[in-house]
Order: C-alpha cells, then structure tokens, then sequence
C-alpha cells in the first residue's frame, strides 16, 4: 500500500525525488525586481524545456502580475532577463543609443528538491532578483505579496506621509525609481531588508539629509556587530528633535537624486559605471 501511495504522488508531482527529479505541476510564477532597474518581462526555464515569463517590473519589486499554469522539472534553472535605468531607457527610447542602455543576461540558478508549502492554494513560483543580482527561487501558496525587500512600500509610505517635503518631487514614481537606488545602496553596505529599518534609512535620506551615514552617531547603528532585524528603525525613533535638525543643518539636502550605488559589491571611491550606464554617463560616488 505504502508503495501505491508513492506511486501517486509521484504522478501528480507532488514528491520531490521521484526518479531523482522533483517535479512541480500547476505551477504559477511571479518575479521580484529589487534592483533599481526597469526589467522587461523575465524568462524562467529549467533544464528539460518548461519555460515560463514574468510581466514587466519597475524597479525595487512590485511583484508584477501572475502568469500560470508551468510544470517545472529538476534543480537546475535558468533565467534570462533585460531592463535598464528608466531615466536612461526614457532619455534614449528614440534614438540610437537606446540598446546600449539595455542590458541583457542570463544567469543560471540552483534550486534544491523543496517540498511544497501545506495548503491548498495554487502553488507559486517565486523568483527574487536582488539588489547585487544574485538569484534566489522559493515555493509558496496562493497569491500573497512575498516581497522580501519592502522598497515599494517604503516608497507608498515615504511619499504618503511626507509629500510636501519631498518639493523635488513631482510624483511617487520618481521617488521610487530614487528610493530603489537608495535601497541597493542599503542592502549592499547593510543587508537593510527590514520594513521598520528601511523606513528609517529611508526617512534619514529623503528628509533629514543625504549624507546621513557620516553622523558618527548613525554610523555605529548601522555598523553595531550584533545589530538585529528592526534595530537601526527603534534607534532612529529614538533620535531627539535637536538631533535631527543638527543633521540637517550641517549635512547634505535630502532626498538627492544622483545616487551612487555599490557596483558588483565595490564601493565606489571616484566615478563608477553602473550596468546599463553608457560611459559618459557617470555616477559620481560621495
């Protein structure tokens, strides 16, 4: 009997290490965009031919919508994915430069035998593409919001609270496209992925000054050896009110647009050019 039961369930697809081979059927898959660029739709397949695709994703995630229904085979994928900085992508959509700033990759990843998640929900396949573009795949059920990287929040609440300090600013669209360079910066120097965290990096960057990590006060929060999840946002409320005009007063204005991020991990000591950046187009470091 014990053996029939397997049997059926390596049928359906639902135990992994059938024939040495986990098989995922009815698979639904959505993709998470944590880096700052403008990605066209993603391209998911796995080493037997079944290939799925994502919709397009603004930068910092979103999530994008659902496409179904996949079967997926084995623990070997790949994935193919393009985009660019939406400002350059604008800049150059009509003229001949416009496939320099389109970058186009491919990238291989590895997704141990998982069981599914309990539940009867439709089971989704997640892919995250996070700020470095490291890769990572998950499992889950039904069609929550899984984000692992809360930047569009972050963006949805920064400009719902504090819309009329953000007087650079026309729409929440270009605070998020800054926002999620700001958030790159802030995972590669400090793994911030914590929504309280992100707000506070966040609140410090657009409204109280740009230059916020040189306060040596805030520089040793982000850089404590045992700070934890949910740390750096406590502290930061913390902060009294004539700390945080003297960092305005003596720091950068906040909220600037010509974000400097990390590139492949390196933190950048003079001019630096990002991927899809064209090479007079220069990212000039603090």
């Amino acid at each position: 009997m014990r053996r029939a039961w397997i049997a059926v369930l390596c049928c359906v697809g639902l135990l992994a290490g059938c024939n040495a081979e986990p098989v995922y059927q009815g698979v639904s898959f959505v993709a998470y965009n944590y880096t700052p660029w403008n990605l066209e739709p993603v391209r998911l397949s796995d080493a037997f031919g079944n290939v799925a695709g994502s919709s397009t994703l603004i930068p910092g995630g979103g999530g994008g919508s659902v496409s179904c229904c996949y079967t997926f085979r084995g623990t070997d994928f790949t994935v193919k994915w393009s985009g660019g900085d939406p400002d350059l992508l604008r800049k150059h959509l009509f003229d001949d430069k416009f496939d320099e700033v389109l970058f186009k990759k491919e990238m291989s990843v590895h997704f141990p035998a998982a069981k599914p998640p309990d539940g009867d929900g439709t089971l989704v396949m997640e892919l995250h593409i996070y700020p470095d573009e490291h890769m990572e795949l998950a499992l889950s059920r039904n069609f929550g919001r899984h984000a692992r990287i809360p930047i569009v929040e972050t963006t949805r609440w920064l400009y719902g609270k504090y819309r009329n300090e953000l007087v650079d600013y026309e729409h929440s669209s270009q605070v998020n496209q800054v926002l999620s360079k700001v958030a790159r910066r802030a995972w590669m120097r400090y793994r911030i992925e914590d929504a309280a965290d992100m707000r506070a990096y966040m609140y410090l960057y657009f409204i109280v000054a740009s230059d916020f990590e040189r306060d040596a006060e805030i520089a040793a929060m982000l850089k404590a050896p045992n700070r934890k999840p949910g740390d750096f946002g406590l502290e930061v409320g913390k902060l009294s009110k004539e700390k945080i005009a003297q960092m305005k007063a003596t720091g950068a204005p906040p909220g600037d647009k010509n974000v400097c991020s990390e590139v492949r991990g390196l933190v950048a000591a003079t001019k630096v050019h990002a991927p899809g950046m064209l090479a007079n187009e220069e990212c000039v470091s603090e």
